[in-house]
């Protein structure tokens, strides 16, 4: 039998680099919101590929791998950013390997601060470059030599996040540099977060999607109800703002953007769970919500 490789791997990078897209496609199932806005991902989403004989991605090594998805790296304002942060930091000292993602361009001062934090690391790093679907060559070896200049990465590999290229070379590479184990996980388990989690992250990630520039990032999803009945599992959400002039742009005239965002968010949960889902969306004005820690507690 082959050897069995099991390990923690940290994405970590700036904000709307890719690692949320990347965590997706790894797993093969949406367990991650995306989209372009910065800090999509406001808490470690933590997703799990299981390779039962290495085949598939032509390795020597059986193996299991937890993905450790962090918020983008910022400068925190507010209770809701030093969290954020707070969560990364967390995320390092407990992983095993490194994905630092970054854009095919030179080092920029969002990369310099997160320089400092690897710096500290004893543990493996990769650098990958995303979106090489997008940029010219010689942009990815731009930014190949700055990274390369500034620390001593054990592997660059350009990747496309979205379409999945070279993404065979990085969990084979991954499953080189992770210690020796057994499964934690069952095989077919994809995700250690429960369910809840996952239909805030899938409501919060339509939101943005259907508001775009409308609204900034002043709004949370709190689950009230998660019900699962025999045919049906019925959940009641309210989408929390800080300010009542927000809260017109997201119920729309007559109701129609927050009928719009459920019902989007309503097949996505759909095809996540397997079922038939009854939706129910209300909009709630907390003022300075991402500054009330007990607050931030109560919707994790």
């Amino acid at each position: 039998m082959s050897e069995t490789k099991v390990g923690y791997v940290a994405i970590i990078g700036r904000p709307n680099v890719g690692k949320s897209t990347l965590l997706n496609y790894l797993v093969g199932e949406k367990i991650a919101g995306t989209s372009a806005k910065p800090q999509t991902t406001r808490d470690v989403i933590r997703g799990i590929l299981t390779v039962p004989d290495g085949q598939a991605y032509e390795s020597p090594y059986r193996g299991q791998i937890i993905f450790l998805d962090t918020p983008g790296v910022h400068q925190p304002k507010d209770a809701l950013g030093k969290g954020m942060v707070r969560d990364v930091h967390e995320s390092l000292s407990n992983a095993d390997l490194v994905f630092w993602m970054a854009y095919p361009k030179a080092m920029g001062d969002a990369e310099r601060e997160i320089l400092k934090w690897v710096k500290d690391l004893s543990i493996p790093v990769f650098l990958l470059i995303n979106q090489i679907d997008h940029f010219p060559k010689d942009d990815i070896l731009v930014a190949l030599d700055s990274f390369q200049k500034a620390y001593a990465f054990k592997e660059f590999i350009p990747i496309s996040a979205k379409t999945g290229e070279n993404v065979k070379v990085l969990v084979q590479q991954a499953l080189a540099y992770l210690p020796q184990g057994e499964f934690i996980y069952p095989e077919d388990q994809i995700s250690d977060q429960n369910i809840r989690f996952h239909a805030q992250e899938m409501i919060r990630e339509k939101l943005y999607h259907f508001l775009g520039e409308e609204l900034p990032y002043d709004g949370a999803v709190r689950i009230d109800e998660f019900k699962e009945e025999a045919k049906i599992t019925r959940i009641r959400a309210t989408i929390v703002i800080e300010r009542e002039s927000q809260k017109a742009i997201v119920i729309g005239k007559g109701g129609e953007k927050i009928k719009q965002i459920g019902t989007a968010a309503r097949l996505d949960l759909e095809k996540f769970l397997g079922r038939k889902v009854f939706l129910e969306l209300w909009c709630k004005v907390i003022p300075g919500w991402k500054t009330n820690a007990a607050f931030l507690r109560e919707s994790q």
